[in-house]
């Protein structure tokens, strides 16, 4: 057996794959319930078998595993060593301790970290990505295993389709090896096992896993996490951050910053949005390891310190809003760790991208659909508005984004829409102008054209807040400063068409100063409207008495009349024309 596979990597791959799968029947799961096994591997048959893999990870330590056969073939012979190390005893030390370490120490074996970057997960999204090429061509029926990507690297053509899996990836060995150690480091010792997770190359990998991920428009995770190739991938991520979650509770009283934390904490950010409802046990185990921990957070606001009960009652809710999640998509069963399962569930990720915002939305769904559904509870705003903005502010704050200033305005918005108007309160009045302040502070332009959970549209969110604003604002001045935010003269006349015409009675109500506005005043002033069915709507809400003297929507109406009737004498207009625009 051993002389026919050709460990070095040459020969036919086939014959390590069909090897490979040989040893993953040898080591399947179910074979620990045959009863009296030892007669079945006998010491001559262990002895065999660890003779094989110490020969395949000496010829690794000389020659490299650059060949992916290679890669499958160690890593089934590790699965094997794993499940049978007490069965094998002094086989399986004998191994480990004389060839595997070894490998482990090698030249090779730091070639072989390195091929970590060749991940499609690390791969930087953005123009140039490769993608999916199911995601664009929609009938292509596969499972994503074909790359496609736009860029042309200067050339007439794009490059050709490729593989998801070259011949370097390396994680179908890797995981197994992780596996290996963990268990290894019970009985032996951590220091390989740590040796291993801290490996530069291993943590530079984990790194390019932290870029903020951002819906793209077809509603799905920006990047490759849901591809059925993949899955064995993530499992590896989660492996590798639990047991660096467990060494970094070791070390983290350790002087100097924590940069380790931080890297744990934006990884688990990322992760948990990849994964689908097969990895529904795995996005509770985040949630308490790692993402409603308050150790990770290293940065809190002065003002609002989160204790770790209030953390705990957070992870709670969360819980609850990942079951209501699942419950809506139908998906009431527990699932199983199987990679190689190919159901609807694995595609779609189980959590929105925007999901730390994502339980507001329950406040829109109640005023539009009134009372909850049978068998669900309505959840009151004093939780939701405190228990989203405080979360999703504490994660900002340690540099986690996970929304863009459009979806963080609209969240926002949805916040004034409950049905008592809790953002009354003293304490909910605080925490809401705070957020509001802090996304003013960012100067951010906003896209109009989003749709909220790929859902609402800002037209319809728009709609209703206007209506709420109109009957319930009681004068609160943040709410008045996002009523105001689309009425900018950079953003589409509709949304001032919208209010001077058919909304123009919340004029009124509007109290923010002119330091509360998104932006400066002079973004509403200028460049002068020129539309004449607004100036219009203008003048008549200053001659109707509509607007209150002094406040922000008069002095808007009052400088873009005057300045339509400056601009109509520059022409050549008479007096009584302009006057005549005026009255209309």
């Amino acid at each position: 057996m051993p002389h026919h596979l050709a460990p070095d990597g040459s020969g036919p791959f086939i014959i390590r794959q069909h090897g490979a799968a040989l040893l993953a029947l040898i080591g399947y799961d179910h074979l620990a319930g045959v009863p009296n096994l030892g007669a079945v591997l006998t010491p001559q048959a262990l002895d065999r078998l660890f003779a094989c893999f110490s020969k395949w990870f000496n010829a690794a330590t000389k020659y490299g595993v650059d060949e992916f056969s290679q890669k499958l073939l160690l890593g089934a012979s590790l699965s094997v060593a794993t499940k049978m190390r007490h069965l094998a005893g002094s086989y399986y030390r004998s191994f480990v301790d004389g060839y595997l370490l070894v490998f482990l120490r090698s030249a090779k074996f730091e070639e072989l970290m390195k091929q970590l970057r060749f991940s499609p997960l690390a791969s930087p999204a953005g123009d140039g990505a490769t993608v999916d090429r199911s995601s664009k061509i929609g009938p292509l029926p596969n499972l994503g295993g074909i790359l496609t990507s736009d860029a042309n690297g200067g050339h007439s053509t794009p490059p050709s389709p490729s593989l998801i899996l070259a011949k370097s990836y390396p994680i179908f060995l890797l995981h197994p090896l992780l596996q290996l150690l963990r268990h290894h480091a019970v009985d032996h010792g951590p220091a390989p096992l740590e040796q291993f997770t801290r490996h530069p190359c291993q943590l530079n990998y984990l790194a390019s896993l932290t870029a903020p991920v951002m819906a793209v428009p077809s509603g799905t995770v920006a990047g490759l996490g849901s591809n059925w190739f993949l899955k064995a991938e993530l499992y590896y991520i989660l492996d590798v951050l639990s047991v660096s979650v467990e060494h970094w509770r070791r070390r983290r009283h350790d002087e100097g910053p924590d940069e380790e934390g931080a890297l744990l904490l934006a990884l688990a950010f990322r992760v948990v949005l990849h994964l689908s409802d097969e990895f529904y046990p795995a996005v509770g185990k985040l949630f308490d390891e790692v993402l409603f921990v308050r150790e990770f957070y290293r940065w809190q606001s002065e003002t609002e310190v989160v204790t770790a009960e209030e953390m705990q009652r957070w992870k709670f809710c969360y819980k609850m809003f990942v079951d209501r999640i699942r419950r809506t998509k139908g998906l009431s069963t527990t699932p199983s760790r199987n990679t190689f399962t190919v159901g609807s569930a694995w595609r779609t990720p189980l959590l929105p991208t925007t999901w730390p915002y994502s339980p507001l939305y329950l406040l829109l769904e109640q005023l539009e659909q009134g009372l909850p559904k049978p068998g669900e509870n309505q959840v009151a705003e004093e939780v939701l508005i405190p228990l989203t903005l405080k979360f999703s502010e504490l994660a900002e704050a340690n540099s986690v984004r996970f929304v863009t200033a459009t979806q963080k305005l609209m969240y926002l918005m949805v916040a004034f829409l409950g049905p008592d108007s809790r953002f009354l309160e003293p304490d909910l009045s605080a925490l809401v102008t705070r957020r509001i302040d802090g996304l003013r502070r960012d100067a951010a332009q906003f896209d109009f054209d989003t749709r909220l959970e790929e859902r609402k549209s800002f037209h319809g969110l728009y709609q209703l807040l206007l209506d709420v604003f109109q009957s319930s604002s009681y004068g609160h001045a943040p709410f008045s400063a996002l009523v105001m935010a689309p009425l900018a003269q950079q953003y589409d006349i509709q949304w001032r068409n919208l209010v001077w015409s058919e909304h123009v009675a919340v004029l009124r109500f509007i109290t923010c100063s002119e330091q509360q506005l998104f932006g400066s005043l002079a973004e509403y002033l200028e460049p002068a409207e020129t539309d004449v069915t607004l100036i219009k709507f203008y003048s008549q809400a200053l001659h109707s008495n509509l607007l209150r003297p002094g406040s922000i929507p008069a002095r808007i109406a009052s400088h873009h009349v005057q300045a339509y009737r400056q601009r109509s004498a520059n022409h050549g207009t008479t007096q009584g024309s302009a006057e005549e625009a005026n009255d209309k």
